[in-house]
């Protein structure tokens, strides 16, 4: 059978989800900036409810972002079943479904973070299938969350920046890189790796780490 080229075969996802969706290119249009304009004003409530935002963002505001944004991964992404076939995990017939004395297991959202880190990372021992299946959820729907927030951030910097006029190559020193780095990219990165139950994610050696390069930054500094 024939392969379809690649670029073909992103033609045809891309439609699959969106038909249906826009009736035109002007529709389509039309809609995106109903997009933007939702984003802006969320942006704008965000604002007025976190202090220091975009550049400070609470654990408790946080947290409830990716709550709201995990919701919408759910609808996004349905849980799916499974049923538990001789210890493997296979797609639930209709038969499967029907029959009580089959094991069946729906895998999705809620199910994936109804185990805390600790028992997400222990399930890559005790039934390694079936943390395969979780930590694909899991990974996609932290990097959707993740994606989301940098959208609502940079929104949020947009309007405070409206009415400056743009300096053209002014950047961080990178004194202030390496200070930006570790209190806000390396703790978000640290958080999507044990969401994908990356072993190596270690919050108290990440946080042994920090002060001891961060006592030698800061003493090197002072010479």
């Amino acid at each position: 059978m024939a392969t379809l080229p690649k670029s073909t075969q992103v033609a045809k996802a891309v439609a699959v989800v969106t038909q249906g969706s826009f009736t035109s290119l002007k529709d389509s249009a039309y809609q995106q900036a109903g997009a933007h304009q939702t984003l802006e004003s969320v942006a704008r409530y965000a604002l007025t409810q976190i202090k220091d935002f975009p550049k400070e963002v609470p654990v408790e505001a946080k947290d409830q972002y990716y709550d709201g944004y995990r919701m919408k991964f759910d609808q996004l992404q349905p849980a799916t079943m499974y049923a538990v076939i001789n210890g493997h995990y296979v797609l639930a017939t209709q038969d499967h479904v029907k029959a009580d004395n089959v094991e069946k297991v729906n895998i999705g959202v809620a199910y994936a973070y109804s185990y805390s880190a600790q028992e997400f990372g222990k399930l890559a021992n005790t039934n390694p299938a079936l943390h395969a299946l979780v930590k694909v959820i899991r990974g996609k729907c932290s990097t959707y969350c993740s994606n989301r927030l940098s959208d609502l951030k940079r929104a949020a910097t947009t309007i405070l920046n409206e009415g400056r006029e743009r300096q053209r190559g002014v950047n961080k020193d990178f004194a202030e890189f390496v200070e930006a780095w570790f209190k806000e990219t390396a703790p978000d990165r640290l958080v999507s790796a044990k969401n994908r139950g990356d072993k190596s994610a270690d919050d108290k050696r990440f946080a042994e780490a920090k002060v001891a390069f961060m006592v030698k930054w800061k003493h090197s500094e002072a010479k």
